[in-house]
Protein backbone atom coordinates (compact mmCIF):
# COMPACT_ATOMS: atom_id res chain seq x y z
CA UNK A 1 0.00 0.00 0.00
CA UNK A 2 2.71 2.67 1.05
CA UNK A 3 5.13 2.14 -1.84
CA UNK A 4 2.24 2.50 -4.23
CA UNK A 5 1.15 5.86 -2.99
CA UNK A 6 4.57 7.20 -3.90
CA UNK A 7 4.33 5.08 -7.67
CA UNK A 8 1.32 6.90 -8.21
CA UNK A 9 2.77 9.92 -7.94
CA UNK A 10 6.06 9.23 -10.13
CA UNK A 11 6.99 9.78 -13.63
CA UNK A 12 8.45 7.53 -15.79
CA UNK A 13 12.23 8.82 -15.00
CA UNK A 14 11.95 9.68 -11.55
CA UNK A 15 13.70 6.90 -9.42
CA UNK A 16 12.14 4.39 -6.69
CA UNK A 17 13.34 1.84 -4.66
CA UNK A 18 10.59 0.23 -2.76
CA UNK A 19 11.72 -1.46 0.81
CA UNK A 20 12.25 -5.00 1.06
CA UNK A 21 9.53 -7.57 -0.17
CA UNK A 22 7.45 -5.07 -1.94
CA UNK A 23 8.87 -4.81 -5.25
CA UNK A 24 6.00 -6.39 -6.45
CA UNK A 25 4.31 -2.94 -6.23
CA UNK A 26 6.09 -1.51 -9.36
CA UNK A 27 3.42 -2.43 -11.92
CA UNK A 28 2.15 0.30 -10.49
CA UNK A 29 5.40 2.99 -11.38
CA UNK A 30 4.89 4.40 -15.29
CA UNK A 31 6.70 2.25 -17.08
CA UNK A 32 6.31 -1.06 -16.45
CA UNK A 33 3.36 -3.25 -16.81
CA UNK A 34 2.19 -6.72 -14.63
CA UNK A 35 4.10 -8.77 -17.45
CA UNK A 36 7.65 -7.38 -16.51
CA UNK A 37 6.67 -8.24 -13.14
CA UNK A 38 6.17 -11.75 -13.46
CA UNK A 39 8.79 -12.62 -16.11
CA UNK A 40 11.38 -11.24 -13.52
CA UNK A 41 9.90 -13.33 -10.73
CA UNK A 42 10.38 -16.08 -12.65
CA UNK A 43 13.41 -15.54 -13.70
CA UNK A 44 12.22 -15.04 -17.97
CA UNK A 45 13.68 -12.40 -20.05
CA UNK A 46 10.89 -9.92 -19.72
CA UNK A 47 10.59 -6.27 -21.93
CA UNK A 48 12.05 -4.50 -18.93
CA UNK A 49 13.46 -5.81 -15.66
CA UNK A 50 11.40 -3.57 -12.98
CA UNK A 51 14.61 -4.04 -10.38
CA UNK A 52 17.71 -3.10 -12.99
CA UNK A 53 16.10 -0.38 -15.54
CA UNK A 54 18.19 2.92 -14.78
CA UNK A 55 16.15 4.73 -17.99
CA UNK A 56 12.98 4.13 -15.98
CA UNK A 57 14.88 5.17 -12.63
CA UNK A 58 15.43 1.70 -11.12
CA UNK A 59 18.81 1.07 -9.93
CA UNK A 60 18.58 -2.33 -8.53
CA UNK A 61 18.67 -3.10 -4.86
CA UNK A 62 19.87 -5.72 -2.56
CA UNK A 63 20.11 -8.32 0.15
CA UNK A 64 22.51 -6.50 2.24
CA UNK A 65 19.09 -3.81 3.47
CA UNK A 66 20.23 -0.04 3.36
CA UNK A 67 23.25 -0.39 1.06
CA UNK A 68 21.20 0.88 -1.78
CA UNK A 69 20.73 4.58 0.05
CA UNK A 70 24.25 5.78 -1.34
CA UNK A 71 22.94 4.62 -5.31
CA UNK A 72 19.52 5.90 -5.05
CA UNK A 73 21.40 9.11 -3.44
CA UNK A 74 23.68 9.20 -5.92
CA UNK A 75 20.78 9.44 -8.53
CA UNK A 76 19.65 12.56 -6.60
CA UNK A 77 22.68 13.91 -6.66
CA UNK A 78 22.54 13.44 -10.49
CA UNK A 79 19.24 14.83 -11.03
CA UNK A 80 20.29 18.18 -9.73
CA UNK A 81 23.51 18.69 -11.73
CA UNK A 82 21.66 17.62 -14.96
CA UNK A 83 18.78 19.61 -13.54
CA UNK A 84 16.28 16.96 -15.20
CA UNK A 85 13.09 17.96 -12.80
CA UNK A 86 13.05 14.12 -11.66
CA UNK A 87 12.76 13.18 -7.60
CA UNK A 88 13.67 10.41 -5.86
CA UNK A 89 12.17 8.18 -3.66
CA UNK A 90 13.95 5.98 -1.06
CA UNK A 91 12.13 3.51 0.91
CA UNK A 92 13.00 1.34 4.15
CA UNK A 93 11.90 -0.61 7.00
CA UNK A 94 12.29 0.50 10.37
CA UNK A 95 14.75 -2.25 10.51
CA UNK A 96 16.93 -1.30 7.53
CA UNK A 97 16.46 2.35 8.13
CA UNK A 98 18.47 2.07 11.48
CA UNK A 99 22.10 0.98 9.35
CA UNK A 100 24.55 3.31 8.70
CA UNK A 101 24.57 4.14 4.96
CA UNK A 102 20.81 5.40 5.29
CA UNK A 103 22.32 8.04 8.30
CA UNK A 104 25.23 8.83 5.77
CA UNK A 105 22.46 9.41 2.85
CA UNK A 106 20.33 11.84 4.99
CA UNK A 107 23.28 13.41 6.08
CA UNK A 108 24.68 14.05 2.66
CA UNK A 109 21.29 14.81 1.07
CA UNK A 110 20.47 17.70 3.91
CA UNK A 111 24.08 19.28 3.50
CA UNK A 112 23.11 19.17 -0.61
CA UNK A 113 19.33 19.52 -0.37
CA UNK A 114 18.96 16.92 -2.95
CA UNK A 115 15.59 15.77 -4.60
CA UNK A 116 15.10 12.79 -2.58
CA UNK A 117 12.42 11.73 -0.35
CA UNK A 118 12.98 9.01 2.59
CA UNK A 119 10.47 6.34 3.74
CA UNK A 120 10.44 4.69 6.71
CA UNK A 121 7.66 1.63 6.52
CA UNK A 122 7.57 1.08 10.24
CA UNK A 123 6.52 -2.30 9.89
CA UNK A 124 6.70 -2.61 13.70
CA UNK A 125 8.92 -5.55 13.63
CA UNK A 126 12.66 -6.04 11.70
CA UNK A 127 12.77 -9.26 11.47
CA UNK A 128 12.01 -10.54 15.29
CA UNK A 129 12.75 -7.29 17.00
CA UNK A 130 10.27 -4.92 17.86
CA UNK A 131 10.76 -1.06 17.17
CA UNK A 132 10.01 -0.37 20.66
CA UNK A 133 13.48 -2.71 21.94
CA UNK A 134 15.36 -0.33 18.24
CA UNK A 135 13.87 3.36 18.76
CA UNK A 136 13.96 5.41 21.68
CA UNK A 137 10.91 7.13 19.99
CA UNK A 138 7.75 6.67 18.85
CA UNK A 139 7.39 9.00 16.11
CA UNK A 140 10.13 7.85 13.57
CA UNK A 141 9.67 11.09 11.36
CA UNK A 142 11.49 12.94 14.27
CA UNK A 143 14.23 11.47 13.12
CA UNK A 144 14.30 14.22 10.00
CA UNK A 145 15.26 16.66 13.24
CA UNK A 146 18.26 16.04 13.10
CA UNK A 147 19.18 16.51 9.15
CA UNK A 148 16.75 19.54 9.20
CA UNK A 149 14.45 17.75 7.02
CA UNK A 150 10.48 18.67 6.79
CA UNK A 151 9.19 15.10 8.15
CA UNK A 152 5.55 13.57 8.71
CA UNK A 153 4.31 10.56 10.30
CA UNK A 154 1.40 9.21 8.46
CA UNK A 155 -0.75 6.08 8.84
CA UNK A 156 0.20 3.97 6.27
CA UNK A 157 -2.80 1.64 6.27
CA UNK A 158 -5.00 4.54 4.96
CA UNK A 159 -4.32 4.52 1.12
CA UNK A 160 -6.26 8.46 0.23
CA UNK A 161 -3.98 9.35 3.86
CA UNK A 162 -0.71 7.89 2.25
CA UNK A 163 -1.60 9.01 -1.08
CA UNK A 164 -2.04 12.60 -0.05
CA UNK A 165 1.08 12.89 1.40
CA UNK A 166 2.98 10.76 -1.01
CA UNK A 167 1.48 14.05 -3.27
CA UNK A 168 2.32 16.59 -0.77
CA UNK A 169 6.04 15.42 -0.06
CA UNK A 170 6.69 14.69 -4.01
CA UNK A 171 5.66 18.22 -5.41
CA UNK A 172 7.54 19.78 -2.74
CA UNK A 173 10.52 17.97 -3.25
CA UNK A 174 10.14 18.52 -7.35
CA UNK A 175 9.47 22.26 -7.09
CA UNK A 176 13.49 22.49 -5.28
CA UNK A 177 12.12 22.20 -1.68
CA UNK A 178 14.84 19.62 -1.34
CA UNK A 179 14.72 16.10 0.65
CA UNK A 180 12.47 15.44 3.33
CA UNK A 181 11.66 12.23 5.84
CA UNK A 182 8.38 10.57 5.58
CA UNK A 183 7.46 7.87 8.50
CA UNK A 184 4.67 6.03 7.55
CA UNK A 185 3.15 3.33 10.32
CA UNK A 186 2.06 -0.08 9.05
CA UNK A 187 2.24 -3.68 10.42
CA UNK A 188 3.83 -6.36 9.07
CA UNK A 189 0.51 -8.95 8.54
CA UNK A 190 2.57 -11.89 7.56
CA UNK A 191 5.45 -13.94 9.27
CA UNK A 192 9.19 -12.78 8.42
CA UNK A 193 9.27 -16.53 6.64
CA UNK A 194 7.29 -19.24 6.36
CA UNK A 195 7.84 -21.30 8.92
CA UNK A 196 8.06 -18.25 11.46
CA UNK A 197 6.35 -18.80 14.52
CA UNK A 198 6.64 -15.45 15.69
CA UNK A 199 7.23 -15.80 19.54
CA UNK A 200 8.20 -12.40 19.86
CA UNK A 201 4.39 -11.22 18.59
CA UNK A 202 2.13 -10.59 22.27
CA UNK A 203 -0.83 -12.63 21.92
CA UNK A 204 -4.04 -11.14 19.73
CA UNK A 205 -1.76 -8.76 18.20
CA UNK A 206 -2.16 -10.45 14.74
CA UNK A 207 -5.83 -10.51 15.28
CA UNK A 208 -6.40 -7.00 16.14
CA UNK A 209 -3.85 -5.28 13.22
CA UNK A 210 -5.67 -7.90 10.90
CA UNK A 211 -9.00 -5.56 11.50
CA UNK A 212 -6.64 -2.37 10.29
CA UNK A 213 -5.84 -4.39 7.09
CA UNK A 214 -5.44 -1.75 4.37
CA UNK A 215 -7.37 -3.50 1.10
CA UNK A 216 -10.55 -3.96 2.70
CA UNK A 217 -10.58 -0.66 4.76
CA UNK A 218 -9.85 1.61 1.19
CA UNK A 219 -12.50 -0.21 -0.71
CA UNK A 220 -14.64 0.27 2.71
CA UNK A 221 -13.67 3.82 2.61
CA UNK A 222 -14.77 4.43 -1.03
CA UNK A 223 -17.95 2.78 -0.57
CA UNK A 224 -18.49 4.70 2.35
CA UNK A 225 -18.02 8.08 0.23
CA UNK A 226 -20.33 6.55 -2.14
CA UNK A 227 -17.49 5.99 -4.96
CA UNK A 228 -17.83 2.25 -5.25
CA UNK A 229 -20.32 0.29 -5.09
CA UNK A 230 -20.84 -3.48 -5.06
CA UNK A 231 -20.84 -3.82 -8.25
CA UNK A 232 -17.99 -1.91 -9.23
CA UNK A 233 -16.28 -4.16 -6.97
CA UNK A 234 -17.32 -7.24 -8.77
CA UNK A 235 -16.22 -5.85 -12.05
CA UNK A 236 -13.43 -4.96 -10.98
CA UNK A 237 -12.32 -8.33 -9.57
CA UNK A 238 -13.12 -9.64 -12.92
CA UNK A 239 -10.88 -6.88 -15.18
CA UNK A 240 -8.34 -7.01 -12.85
CA UNK A 241 -8.01 -11.20 -12.63
CA UNK A 242 -8.40 -10.81 -16.38
CA UNK A 243 -5.96 -8.72 -17.03
CA UNK A 244 -3.73 -10.96 -14.48
CA UNK A 245 -4.13 -13.81 -16.90
CA UNK A 246 -3.15 -11.85 -19.57
CA UNK A 247 0.02 -11.22 -18.39
CA UNK A 248 0.72 -14.51 -17.26
CA UNK A 249 0.03 -16.56 -20.51
CA UNK A 250 1.93 -13.57 -22.09
CA UNK A 251 5.03 -14.42 -19.80
CA UNK A 252 4.34 -18.31 -19.97
CA UNK A 253 4.85 -18.30 -23.61
CA UNK A 254 8.85 -16.62 -23.27
CA UNK A 255 11.59 -19.11 -22.67
CA UNK A 256 13.58 -19.52 -19.81
CA UNK A 257 16.36 -17.36 -19.15
CA UNK A 258 19.41 -19.87 -19.63
CA UNK A 259 22.27 -16.98 -19.77
CA UNK A 260 22.66 -15.64 -16.39
CA UNK A 261 26.42 -16.18 -15.63
CA UNK A 262 27.20 -15.59 -19.25
CA UNK A 263 25.23 -11.56 -19.01
CA UNK A 264 26.75 -11.34 -15.41
CA UNK A 265 29.82 -11.78 -17.03
CA UNK A 266 29.57 -8.69 -20.03
CA UNK A 267 28.23 -6.46 -16.74
CA UNK A 268 31.33 -7.24 -15.13
CA UNK A 269 33.66 -6.64 -18.19
CA UNK A 270 31.83 -3.09 -19.17
CA UNK A 271 31.96 -2.05 -15.93
CA UNK A 272 36.15 -2.63 -15.81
Amino acid sequence: MIPIAFCNNLTKTDSFCPNFRTGFCLFTKPGFTPADIIATSLGKPGKKNPWSAPEYGMLGGGGTLGEASVRYLGAAAAASMKKTGDIVVYIQGDGAANRAPNHEAMAVAGAWQLPIIFVIQNNRYGMGTSVEKSYNIEDLSLRGVGYGFPHDRVDGNDMIAMYLMAKKHIERTRAGGGPSLIAADTWRLRPHFEGDAQPYRPKGEVDEWWKKEPLGRYQKELMDLGILTEEDVDRLEVEVKAELQAAFDEVDKLPARTDVYEQMEKLAIAEL
